[in-house]
Parts: structure tokens; sequence; C-alpha cells
């Protein structure tokens, strides 16, 4: 498949302070690309040198096989085909949300305004809202109001910076829906920077883990959650359990990923037993958490915690019986 947007040997630095290192992906028609890191990694750096607002130190930004010009060569830094969406929004507070996305087209033709407007406000499931103003909307509301204008002149490139981080779970999964929904139907191509690993391993085709400036790891999300480069994309990602090697391979067997010198594995790879079994070991309950579908439960065995799920609550110092999945 064509790549439509290429980051090429990306790096950047402020007062000699290195922000990226090196920082290369791409992004085909159609699909999200999420960027999952900590704050401070240089996530929003990278994403304003892709929409072309400043430039790179070393490194560069190709669009459908044409290199774009440097920001500060341009008298107006951005290209047309390409659009950001801030955190802020940037909305018109008094103005409804027709008026805000119909302001985007104020130099065209009200005809092709106004069917562009209503086609946009249906892509992105704000028929109810059309007039209201923007200072009565939901934060969610606000966010598809805001990519909504942000596509209004048909960009092929669509960049979200943060879009998740103010919004509550029902917002969020209706944000990632109108986000599939867009670049799927419309062959835009949308980088999305988030510090949530499950707004990246939920929305993304495919995602890459930023750390300090350097992209340590990208994939699909199943491979990046199952296949971890280190311990730092196995824990930014999940819950994980991290154990010495001697006390795995004595109770578990010698089937382990090795990272750091440390094995990794996830919750999910055990099963918690009620009665013992061939293959199940012995341990104590020691912590129980609720996470709405499942319990994420705290066992101890020969003083060491492993984290697991189960379906259940189990009553603290219960001993139960513990298998790994093969």
């Amino acid at each position: 498949m064509q790549s439509l947007l290429e980051l090429r040997d990306i790096s950047k630095k402020y007062n000699q302070q290195s922000v990226l290192q090196h920082v290369s992906f791409n992004v085909n028609a159609g699909e999200v690309f999420g960027l999952l890191g900590e704050s401070g990694s240089g996530k929003s750096t990278l994403l304003r040198i892709a929409a072309g607002l400043i430039d790179a130190d070393e490194g560069e930004v190709w669009l459908d096989n044409q290199k774009l010009r440097l920001a500060s060569d341009q008298l107006i830094p951005g290209h047309p085909d390409i659009k950001i969406v801030h955190q802020d929004y940037n909305l018109s507070a008094p103005l409804t949300v027709r008026e805000n996305i119909s302001y985007a087209l104020r130099y065209y033709e009200k005809a092709y305004r106004d069917e562009r407007v209503d086609e946009l406000i249906q892509l992105c499931h704000l028929e109810t809202v059309v007039n209201h103003p923007a200072k009565q909307l939901s934060g969610g509301e606000k966010q598809r109001t805001a990519i909504a204008r942000a596509l209004a002149e048909e960009a092929r490139i669509l960049l979200l910076d943060e879009p998740f981080a103010h919004l509550d779970l029902l917002n969020r999964r209706r944000l990632t829906q109108t986000i599939r929904e867009l670049a799927e139907q419309t062959d835009t191509a949308c980088i999305f920077v988030t510090h949530d690993a499950t707004d990246a391993l939920s929305l993304s085709h495919q995602m890459g883990v930023l750390r300090e400036g350097q992209l340590i790891q990208t994939g699909t999300p199943e491979a990046i959650y199952q296949q971890p480069a280190n311990l730092y994309v196995a824990e930014i990602t999940g819950e994980v359990n991290v154990l010495e090697p001697d006390f795995f391979l004595h109770h578990f067997g010698p089937n382990f990923l090795l990272l750091n010198g440390q094995v990794v594995v996830r919750p999910e790879a055990f099963i918690i037993h009620l009665q013992p079994t061939e293959k199940a070991i012995k341990a104590v309950v020691k912590r129980v958490v609720f996470e709405g579908s499942r319990y994420l439960i705290y066992l101890e065995i020969a003083q060491q915690l492993l984290k697991t799920y189960h379906r259940e609550s189990l009553p603290l110092e219960t001993a139960v019986f513990v298998e790994l999945l093969s």
C-alpha cells in the first residue's frame, strides 16, 4: 500500500536540548496512526512538524511522494492538505456548530458550502446540536465540531493533539467511532497523539511508542501489546507482571518473554482455579480491584506478587490455584 504521509529521520532541539531523535514512520490513506507517549516525550512537537507549522532541525516530511516545503520558507506555515486540531478546539463560542464549520468554507459558493457542511455534520454525528452555540457543547461535541471544521476543505491528513484528554468515557467512545469512520469512509490519514494506552490500542490501525524523543517501537496495536520491544513498552501499554526468571522458571516453566533481564507476562496469561488442578500452583489472594467487567487479583506465591484477572471477586487471604495458559 502506498504511504500518504511519511516522516523521515525527524530530529529537533530546543535550547540545545534534544526533543526528537531520528523519528521515522509513515501513514497510509484511510489509516489511523496512534502515537503513545508520556508528557514531554515530544509528541506535540512531532505533530507540529508533520503539520508544517515548525521546522525540523533534521529530516523531511513527504506527502504523496512530494517533499513538503519548510515552514520557514512560507509566508503562512502549513499545508492545505494537512489539518491539525489542537486541544483547545479554537471554536468561536457564540457561533453555532453549523456556523463554525461553515466559516472554514467562507470563500466558497454558498451552494457548495451548504452541501459540504451538511455532509460533515452527518459524518461527525452532530445532527442533534447543529444549531447550538459552541459554548453550550460538551467536550466531545466540541471535539467533533473542530474535526468537521478541519476537514471542511477535504483535507487528506488529519492531526489530533490529545483528542481524548478532556473527555468522559461516553464521549471518548463516540469520538473513537467518529475518527475510525472518518478515516475509512473518506480515505483520510489520521495521526493522533495520546498518553493513554487504551486510546492508542483501541483506535489505531498502526501505532508507535515515543519515549524522550525516540520512537521505540511501531506496529499494529496487537503486535506492540503482545510482543513489546522492551520493558518500557510493556509497562506503558498495560498491566504487566515483572518477575525474576528463577522464580518464574521454578513455578511456571521455561515458556516466557525475557526483557531487560526480567520475565514479562500479562495478567491475562494466567487463570485462577478454585480447586487444585494438575498444572496449577497454590497462591493466596492479597488484593482485589474491581474493573467493571472483571477483577484484577493480586496473588502471593512464595513471597512474590502476581497479577491476574478473574470474573468474580475473591475474599482476601483465600487460597486459590493459578495456572499459566499455554
